[in-house]
């Protein structure tokens, strides 16, 4: 099991990003992607008149999830100008288009099996439908080089090959409005689903800089708009404390000064996947910003532009920018929510969040608007599949710090991110009660469970074999621990954000070998050559 495992990552590390995806197949903003998505049959537009806020829009997108699961495109919105796009990176399929993957007839047969494109390795999103992750070849191989893709333009923005650049002008900025600002007059923004209390902009992508260092980070937020809650020209800011941004956030306030901050809405498709995208350094000081990936992936680099009211750079690219600035305290929060979440659970209404005050609006002529279904849509846990798949990696940089003998972490399929399985080479007894214990008291995980290094953590199969066959010998195998942190997502915590844990090893002690059950291991590699003179090798 290892060894096929390592000799997978060694052809990713030889094979580097040039060969994952093709730079020129990249879509360099939202209307080239439409163009190449309506070439592929992936996308449907529909002429007919739709309201945005009493759930007609929201219906023919929940339709579309339900059935043939293509981006869906509304050209005609009730009481706006602008047409509203929906279900844009809702497969896996119509992600690998947006970044220019194209894997070939033998990586489809090398990577079908491959458990890193499988539901164990969707960073545990799991969908309405029974076997909703059920893909084909394509799609699995499609996942594996998107997930390959990802790291190696990490590594490379990191080294700083293709950084952005700052120009004098863009699209984005073609309109400029900075008075009489009412957003759900200006704007298409849409209200999901019964259950959320307003409308909401999502998936808009949240650029901020930090003060210390300059470094420009982006990522995606919900950002309820609620006239009768903020007025008309504030928005919610619902983002984590520990989370880059909010971290950012904290800087600007420390110094008593409001956070310049901008939404952009309907960027490039490498961005905007980007934004999504938790890295390994997550918890730590970024060295780089996500638009230098935008730059790896697309082959050049991504052309920022100054915002018009406030200090940040955007995308030029996008279709609609919101500049505004946050408040410092005391006066800088309202209270916000509920929304429907990827769990398919909503909170109650999240008390004092901080809020957006809205200095700008820019956009492109003749504007495309991007939303995302609240709840477990397919696009939104689509796009919590990088969140989470980056916080696999960050996770384990983390752990093997003080656990250098962990070999790998997974996230455990249907689980959303909750669960996560990590697989360890033991060199002590009771080494695994100590990894344990570490990772469910400073991890938002809520279940845990050690395996050794011969299990694939990202194989939901061998895992649950794992479970069964090698936990319960002692009731010590299965820990419980009461109010340990998690996060906002999870619908079970209380008003500290404390919930109870579960804690599995199931793991061989210390120094008792297992070997996969074979004939004998001499006369199959006698056999293997008339094998292999019937059967081409894998």
């Amino acid at each position: 099991m290892k060894a096929a495992k390592d000799m997978r990552d060694a052809l990713s590390a030889q094979r580097g990003v040039t060969e994952t995806n093709k730079p020129d197949r990249v879509p360099h903003d939202l209307t080239q992607y439409l163009e190449r998505l309506e070439s592929e049959g992936e996308l449907v537009r529909i002429k007919e008149s739709v309201e945005p806020r009493n759930f007609e829009l929201s219906s023919m997108v929940q339709l579309m999830e339900d059935g043939p699961n293509k981006a869906i495109l509304f050209e005609n919105v009730k009481g706006h100008d602008i047409p509203v796009v929906a279900n844009l990176y809702g497969s896996i399929h119509r992600v690998a288009l947006a970044l220019g993957i194209e894997p070939s007839a033998e990586q489809i047969e090398q990577y079908k099996d491959d458990p890193r494109g499988s539901p164990g390795a969707m960073a545990g999103m799991s969908g309405r439908k029974f076997n909703g992750f059920a893909m084909d070849a394509r799609s699995r191989a499609e996942l594996v080089l998107i997930k390959e893709l990802l790291l190696e333009a990490d590594r490379r923005a990191h080294a700083r090959e293709c950084p952005y650049e700052i120009v004098d002008s863009g699209g984005c900025q073609d309109v400029v409005l900075t008075e009489d600002i009412d957003v759900m007059k200006m704007l298409p923004v849409v209200w999901h689903l019964q259950q959320d209390a307003s409308a909401y902009i999502t998936p808009a992508g949240l650029v901020q800089k930090d003060p210390e260092n300059g470094i420009l980070n982006i990522g995606v937020r919900r950002h309820m708009v609620c006239p009768e809650r903020y007025g008309p020209k504030r928005i919610g800011v619902q983002i984590g404390t520990q989370t880059p941004g909010g971290k950012i956030l904290q800087k600007w306030h420390e110094r008593g000064e409001p956070c310049p901050m901008a939404l952009v809405i309907g960027s490039d498709p490498a961005t905007a996947i980007l934004s999504t995208y938790s890295s390994p350094h997550y918890w730590m000081e970024p060295p780089y910003s996500e638009f230098d990936m935008t730059g790896v992936m697309r082959g050049k680099p991504l052309e920022l532009v100054k915002c018009k009211t406030i200090d940040l750079e955007v995308p030029a690219n996008a279709q609609i920018v919101i500049e505004g600035l946050c408040p410092p305290p005391p006066d800088n929060k309202i209270d916000e929510g509920p929304m429907m979440e990827f769990t398919d659970y909503s909170g109650t209404v999240v008390e004092a969040i901080p809020f957006m005050e809205i200095t700008a609006i820019t956009y492109r002529r003749n504007p495309i608007y991007h939303t995302t279904m609240s709840g477990n849509s397919e696009e939104h846990r689509v796009g919590c599949i990088w969140s989470f798949f980056g916080y696999e990696q960050m996770a384990l940089t983390l752990v093997k710090r003080q656990f250098p003998h962990v070999q790998d972490i997974g996230i455990m399929a249907g689980s959303h991110g909750f669960h996560a399985v990590v697989s360890l080479k033991k060199t002590y007894e009771g080494e695994d009660l100590q990894l344990l214990h570490h990772l469910l008291a400073t991890q938002y995980f809520k279940y845990v469970t050690v395996v050794d290094d011969d299990i694939d953590p990202h194989n939901s199969e061998q895992v649950e074999w794992a479970k069964a066959c090698r936990a319960g010998r002692s009731p010590d195998d299965f820990l419980v621990f009461d109010h340990l942190p998690t996060w906002e997502m999870d619908p079970e915590i209380d008003k500290h954000w404390r919930v109870a844990k579960l804690g599995v090893l199931a793991t061989r002690p210390f120094g008792e070998t297992y070997e996969v059950p074979a004939p004998d291991r001499a006369m199959m590699d006698k056999m293997r050559p008339l094998f292999e003179k019937y059967v081409k090798p894998c």
